[in-house]
């Protein structure tokens, strides 16, 4: 599979750069792919500089996952989805909150309203 880190060559000076397009592909890919095979999966969030448009080689993909409910911690919540995302080739961060804990969590609200939304169950 490409890459999503591009380089060209300029004699000896090289210039690198992130392939947001490609990146964003894989991502929404990942994301459909969650939701068709998790039944939990509420809603999918991208949010930070690769939302933004302000990604650059080394930057991190950050995601929000809205579940119906969950009864893991926090922390344990993010190693069921990672492997829909293994794709990327960029280091990716995953937030999972329960549909309560986003109503109450600032964190998540805003994801909610700025962030670039992947995926809704309908």
């Amino acid at each position: 599979m490409p890459s999503v880190l591009q380089r060209r060559s300029y004699g000896s000076v090289k210039v690198f750069w992130l392939d947001r397009e490609k990146l964003l592909s894989l991502i929404r890919e990942g994301a459909e792919r969650l939701m068709k095979e998790r039944e939990e999966v509420e809603e999918i969030y991208l949010f930070g500089s690769v939302a933004e448009g302000r990604a650059v080689p080394g930057s991190d993909a950050d995601l929000m996952i809205i579940l119906q409910k969950s009864e893991k911690r926090f922390l344990d919540r993010p190693l069921d989805y990672l492997p829909y995302f293994e794709d990327l080739r960029v280091p990716i961060d995953i937030f999972c909150y329960t549909e309560e804990e986003a109503t109450r969590v600032p964190l998540a609200r805003k994801i909610r309203e700025k962030g670039l939304l992947l995926s809704k169950r309908k």
